[in-house]
C-alpha cells in the first residue's frame, strides 16, 4: 500500500530513540553536520512517518531525520502514525518501493544502492518488468541493475569505487578475469575506462574466433603456438626457412618435422555470388580476374557491394627447433656461402633492446586497433554539433597548408560519410555526403568541413602510424587536436602524439 493511500492520523510527538527503525535502502544516511545542526536548531519540520505493529511505532519514511534527532539530543519528534495493512514478502517489497521512491526522486540513490533495491526485489519474486514498472525506472536500467547484483565482485567494486551504472555492467561482464577487471577499476578513475573496455572486448573476441580452431588443431595433434615467432626466438615461421640446399620450405610437408607447430593469423577473404574469390588489398583496391573485369565504375561498384566478406583465422606453419631440423634462414643460408655466423654478433644490451622493442610493436599494435574504434564513436558522437568550435578554422588553416595532400582521399571521403551517418561511395566520393553539405546551413557546414579533415587525418592514421614521430607527423598533429576537444587519449595514443619512436 502506498504512502498516498493509507489514512494518516494527527501528528504526535514521540521520543525517537523508541522508534523502529529497519535497514534502508540508503547505504549511507549522510548524517552531515549541517543536517544534524538544523534538526537540533529547528527540530525536525517534516514529521517522520510510521507504521504503528505490536512491536511499536516502525518508521516508512524519515529514517534520516530519526537518526539525526537523536544525534542532536531531541526528546520527541513529530510522528504520523498509520495503519499497516501487510506483513511478510509483501510489506517488505511496499517498505522497498516506497523508500525508493521516497529516496531517488529526493537527492537519488547511489548507483550501489540502486543495484541491491533491484536485487532485493528480485530475490522477493518480483519481474525485471514489474520491478521497472513499480520504480518508474527503464527495464533497460533494471536488467543492467540486477546483472551487477548478481556479480558479487561488480557490485562490491560499484560502491568501493563509485563506478557508474554502464562501468559496473563492463566489470559484470567481466568477472571472471580479475586482471581486466583490476584494469577497469583503474582506467574508471583516470577516464579511460571505454578505451580499456575495448581492448578487453578485442582480445576476447579474438579468442573465443581463435577457440574453435585451437581445438580442432589440438585434436589433430598439431601444436598451437600463441603468436608469430619473434626474429630473436630459436623457433622460426616456416616461410622464412630454407632446406640445406637453398630451398624455400613447404609449409605442408614441413607438417613431418618433429618440430612442426602453427599459430593463427586473421584472414579475409572476399568471394564474388559466382564463387569467384577476389584479391583485395587492406586500402579497398580490388584486383579483378583478368578477362573478367568490369565494363565500367558502376559495374564495379555494383559487384564489390554483392561481395561476402569471411574472417577467419588461419593456420601458419612454424618450425620450432629450426637449427635441430636441418633448416636455415635466408640470412644464416647466404651467410653460409661465404663466412660462419659469429656468436657474439650483438650484446646482451642490444638483444635485450631488441627484445623489447618487439613486444612494444605486438602491443602497440593490437592497442592501436582497439583505439582506433573508441576514437571513431568519440568524433562522430562529436560531430553531432550544431556549430564548430572556435579552435576549429586555425586547425583547418593549418590543415591546409602543411597537409593538403591528405584532404582528396576518396578513402577519407567514406570515412566522413560514416561519421555523418550518410552512404558512402565503393569508388570516388560520396554523393549523399556532397547533398548533406549543400543542404547544410552555414553554421552545420562549418561543422562538416571540420569533419572532412579530420576524417582524412583519421585516414592517415594507418596501422602503423603510431610508430612515427608524434612532435612532427600529421597523426600526432590529429590527436592533440582532439585531445584539446576533450577526447581521452589511451596509452598509444599517447605515445603517438608524443616524439618517442619505434
Amino acid at each position: 500500500m502506498s504512502q498516498n493511500t493509507q489514512t494518516a492520523t494527527a501528528v504526535t510527538q514521540i521520543d525517537p530513540r523508541t522508534l523502529l527503525v529497519d535497514v534502508n535502502v540508503r547505504s549511507d544516511l549522510r548524517l552531515t553536520k549541517e543536517f544534524v545542526g538544523s534538526i537540533k536548531t529547528h527540530g525536525v519540520l517534516q514529521p517522520i512517518v510510521a507504521t504503528q505493529t505490536e512491536q511499536g511505532a516502525r518508521v516508512r519514511f524519515g529514517h534520516r531525520r530519526t537518526h539525526a534527532a537523536i544525534e542532536a539530543g531531541l526528546d520527541t519528534v513529530p510522528v504520523i502514525l498509520v495503519p499497516s495493512d501487510t506483513d511478510g514478502d509483501a510489506e517488505a517489497i511496499e517498505r522497498l518501493l516506497t523508500q525508493h521512491a521516497e529516496n531517488e526522486h529526493r537527492a537519488g540513490l547511489t548507483t550501489g544502492e540502486n543495484i541491491e533495491v533491484a536485487r532485493q526485489l528480485s530475490l522477493l519474486g518480483l519481474t525485471s518488468g514489474q520491478i521497472a514498472k513499480r520504480t518508474h525506472t527503464k527495464r533497460a536500467d533494471v536488467d543492467a541493475r540486477l546483472a551487477v547484483g548478481a556479480s558479487e565482485l561488480a557490485a562490491k567494486a560499484t560502491d568501493r569505487y563509485d563506478l557508474s551504472l554502464d562501468q559496473a555492467a563492463v566489470i559484470a561482464d567481466f568477472e571472471d578475469d580479475v586482471e581486466t577487471v583490476k584494469a577497469l577499476v583503474a582506467a574508471a578513475n583516470e577516464g579511460r575506462f571505454e578505451h580499456v573496455a575495448q581492448v578487453a572486448r578485442d582480445a576476447r573476441a579474438e579468442a573465443e574466433a581463435k577457440a574453435p580452431v585451437i581445438a580442432a588443431l589440438t585434436e589433430q595433434g598439431v601444436r598451437v603456438i600463441d603468436a608469430r615467432p619473434r626474429y630473436n626466438q630459436d623457433a622460426k615461421a616456416v616461410d622464412t626457412l630454407r632446406d640445406t640446399e637453398g630451398q624455400d620450405l613447404d609449409p605442408i610437408a614441413h607438417a613431418d618435422c618433429p618440430g612442426h607447430a602453427v599459430y593463427l593469423t586473421e584472414v579475409e577473404t572476399y568471394t564474388e555470388p559466382d564463387g569467384t574469390v577476389l584479391d583485395v588489398n587492406r586500402w579497398g583496391d580490388v584486383e579483378w580476374p583478368e578477362g573478367n573485369e568490369p565494363t565500367d565504375e558502376d559495374d564495379a561498384d555494383a559487384r564489390f557491394a554483392a561481395v561476402t566478406i569471411t574472417v577467419e583465422w588461419m593456420p601458419e606453419a612454424v618450425c620450432l627447433s629450426p637449427a635441430e631440423h636441418g633448416h636455415l634462414t635466408s640470412q644464416e643460408w647466404y651467410d653460409k656461402q661465404s663466412r660462419p655466423v659469429p656468436a657474439d654478433e650483438k650484446s646482451e644490451e642490444q638483444r635485450e633492446a631488441d627484445r623489447i622493442a618487439r613486444r612494444l610493436v605486438i602491443d602497440n599494435n593490437k592497442a592501436w586497433k582497439s583505439a582506433r574504434e573508441v576514437r571513431g564513436e568519440w568524433v562522430k558522437t562529436y560531430l553531432s554539433r550544431k556549430t564548430a568550435p572556435a579552435s576549429a578554422w586555425t586547425f583547418v588553416a593549418v590543415a591546409h597548408a602543411h597537409d593538403a595532400h591528405l584532404l582528396g582521399e576518396a578513402d577519407a571521403n567514406r570515412i566522413a560519410a560514416d561519421w555523418f551517418g550518410v552512404e558512402a561511395a565503393i569508388y570516388g566520393h560520396s554523393p549523399a555526403l556532397t547533398a548533406l553539405a549543400e543542404e547544410a546551413g552555414d553554421k552545420r557546414a562549418q561543422v562538416i568541413t571540420l569533419g572532412l579533415i579530420l576524417a582524412a587525418y583519421e585516414h592517415r592514421a594507418s596501422d602503423n602510424a603510431w610508430r612515427g614521430n608524434g612532435e612532427e607527423s600529421t597523426t600526432g598533429r590529429y590527436l592533440r587536436y582532439l585531445a584539446s576537444l576533450g577526447y581521452n587519449l589511451s596509452d598509444v595514443e599517447d605515445y603517438a602524439a608524443s616524439n618517442q619512436t619505434v
